[in-house]
């Protein structure tokens, strides 16, 4: 159990910072309350001087805008000591099974939908860094990291709070924030998507051409999508005992096998959550770890000019939903609704 005594020991300097954040909500207060009151005369009605009146408008926004910063920084800094306290409790956690941990990881590549790679690519992914990928570069931060391997060499397991740091123009993933575990693989595979149909569907990304149905109860607890010609492939590396592994510890979670990839997308990533999403993640690494990657050691891909370790170009990437589709279904139901009132008055009027 980790007390406020050890955060104050790990970082004394933690709790003035709380202080000074405690100070910020103050003015954050009383700009939002002076915000209020100038767009809509809650809890007071204000009557600025003539000569400024005209400008309302932008006085009401420039103090709106001051108020959210004052709030979000004085939140973050009154946040530090608890984050302090969660780190020293997953660092705990991680010497008890003799594993590293640092609040910020090594940031998790841009392979695949749970990490936000992009609509429609197929890279030639070049060799993986250290630190980061310069050409395809990470649009997730990696905090809270727990992993395994050395301090200077890519992670064979790493599980962490992927935060999402990209900005308006990049990709987006199904998610910006969630827990995940990263585990590497023998060898690179097809791409497999395994969709938790339990804790939301993944299917507004995926052309459901791409679904494969698989036999017994699978189907229950998983939509599985495969790109095309791949089916066989699929069924060769999720055997029956690789399935019950994935119901039996993985049912709530959505898994993705990318390159020698298998990425674990948990909705569980509050503070509440950490030792027990982190005790059931190292147990499925450990087990999926032994099924699937005995399935990746004996796998081939002829298609590909070498079998024994690469993946042709159809089976690398899963094809996704273009987002034209969406952005036309929205401006058809947009003119639906206006154009109705006048259809149906012209059908009144006949």
């Amino acid at each position: 159990m980790v007390t406020w005594a050890d955060v104050r020991a790990e970082d004394p300097g933690v709790f003035r910072s709380a202080r000074n954040g405690a100070l910020l909500l103050i003015p954050a207060v009383a700009a939002t309350l002076l915000a209020g009151s100038l767009a809509m005369e809650t809890p007071w009605a204000i009557a600025l001087p003539e000569w400024i009146d005209w400008s309302r408008g932008l006085v009401m926004v420039i103090v709106l805008f001051l108020a959210i910063v004052l709030w979000i920084w004085g939140l973050i800094l009154l946040s530090l000591p608890g984050d302090v306290r969660r780190g020293l409790a997953i660092k705990g956690f991680a010497e008890q099974r003799d594993l590293f941990y640092s609040q910020y990881g090594r940031a998790p590549d841009r392979i695949g939908v749970l990490l936000a790679e992009g609509r429609g690519r197929t890279p030639s992914r070049p060799p993986r860094l250290v630190n980061a990928d310069p050409v395809n570069p990470s649009l997730f931060r990696a905090k809270f990291a727990l992993w395994q391997g050395g301090r200077t060499t890519i992670p064979s397991l790493q599980i962490a709070i992927a935060a999402y740091s990209g900005t308006d123009a990049d990709p987006k993933g199904p998610r910006n924030t969630f827990r995940y575990m990263e585990l590497a693989l023998p060898r690179r595979l097809p791409h497999i998507m395994i969709d938790a149909r339990g804790n939301g569907s993944l299917r507004t990304m995926l052309p459901g051409t791409q679904k494969l149905s698989l036999e017994g109860d699978f189907d229950r607890y998983f939509s599985v999508y495969v790109p095309a010609k791949y089916e066989r492939d699929a069924l060769e590396l999720l055997t029956p005992d690789v399935m019950v592994c994935l119901i039996d510890h993985g049912r709530q979670w959505d898994i993705e096998i990318v390159d020698d990839r298998l990425v674990v997308a948990s909705r569980r990533w509050a503070r509440s959550s950490d030792r027990a999403e982190y005790t059931a993640m190292l147990y499925f690494s450990e087990l999926i770890g032994a099924e699937l990657g005995y399935q990746a050691k004996t796998y081939t891909d002829p298609r590909a000019q070498k079998p024994r370790s690469q993946v042709a170009e159809a089976g690398r990437r899963l094809r996704l939903r273009s987002a034209a589709w969406f952005t036309a279904a929205f401006f058809g139901i947009i003119a639906l609704l206006l154009a109705y009132p006048h259809v149906l008055g012209w059908f009144l009027d006949r």
